[in-house]
């Protein structure tokens, strides 16, 4: 980052006239998906930028409709700090990849390619919302922000020596934790051997601090899950660790869900099932393969989403691992 300051970016969530919106696909890296935009340059008004960029990315001409958001976290991108004032525009026409753009495409809410890149998920999130609710996102209160590569990179050393504490039966010291770390919240840990999953637990209620929660969910995932023998002395180098932090539950309709970016937690009359929003853009499930296959793992029929007694939470996470 420069001493003066990040870097202004213009982004475009552009609505076709079928209801869907238009993503690319990055020719550059960060590679994944994401809204047409790009950086503003010298001398020229954000809006301004924000109409060049969809001519020159995705063909299109596109009509500006109103300022939705501004987005500023600093590691937001991934090359250095950026802000970017997100439009939402409309369009006629068929979207045609240009630029830095090695494709184009128009997509449905619940059809969203995958990755998406930066934090465009984040905005897709709450531009849905928007949509269908009228309420614009809040500012993002401190404690939801991406971690720092530091922070990240602690909170899975914790992990770790967490379990391996376990396997020699000694006990661990933790050293100190940043004050943020030690804020309340819900977390699951998974493991993997290779590409195989070899343990995953979690908790999604914030009642411990985030470092205990990472240490007890890491030794629960790796002794305690019931799908799994308890994990073996031999088995811990090839042990890789994910850990996905949670944002607050909140209780939404069916339609509400983005697979992908959204995790789930159905219950009715005491049953309960949640899965994390990995799973669904790993295996490719639509909106309604999410809610049928949470209630089939919560021990209820297929379609109690659609019954008004089933309460449906959604959640993000920030995911990341060894």
């Amino acid at each position: 980052m420069s001493e003066a300051g990040p870097r202004a970016a213009t982004d475009v969530i552009v609505e076709l006239e079928t209801g869907k919106i238009v993503l690319i696909e990055r020719k550059n890296p960060p590679h994944g998906w994401a809204l047409p935009g790009g950086f503003i340059e010298v001398g020229e008004k954000a809006e301004e930028a924000a109409v060049r960029e969809c001519a020159e990315e995705i063909g299109l001409e596109v009509e500006l409709a109103e300022l939705f958001h501004v987005y500023s976290d600093p590691v937001r991108d991934p090359r250095q700090h950026t802000l970017s004032v997100v439009f939402i525009g409309r369009a006629r026409g068929t979207p045609m990849h240009g630029d830095d753009a090695a494709a184009a495409g128009s997509f449905a809410e619940e059809l969203l390619p995958t990755p998406l890149t930066f934090d465009h998920a984040t905005i897709l999130g709450d531009y849905f919302r928007y949509r269908r609710t009228g309420e614009r996102p809040e500012p993002r209160p401190r404690g939801m922000s991406p971690f720092t590569p530091a922070e990240r990179e602690l909170l899975l050393q914790l992990a770790r020596e967490a379990i391996a504490s376990r396997v020699s039966d000694t006990a661990s010291e933790r050293s100190p934790a940043g004050a943020r770390l030690e804020e309340p919240r819900g977390v699951f840990v998974s493991l993997h051997a290779g590409e195989e999953l070899r343990g995953c637990i979690g908790t999604l209620a914030a009642d411990r601090p985030l470092v205990q929660a990472v240490e007890e969910m890491a030794q629960a995932a790796a002794f305690e899950d019931p799908r799994f023998p308890p994990l073996s002395p031999e088995e811990l180098s090839g042990l890789r660790i994910e850990i996905s932090v949670l944002s607050p539950l909140r209780r939404a309709p069916a339609e509400a869900v983005i697979p992908g970016v959204h995790g789930v937690s159905i219950s009715r009359s005491g049953q309960k099932a949640v899965f994390l929003p990995q799973v669904a853009r790993e295996i490719g499930w639509t909106r309604q393969d999410l809610l049928s296959q949470t209630c089939l793992k919560a021990g209820l029929p297929a379609d109690a989403w659609t019954d008004p007694a089933t309460e449906i939470f959604v959640f993000t996470a920030e995911i990341f691992g060894e």
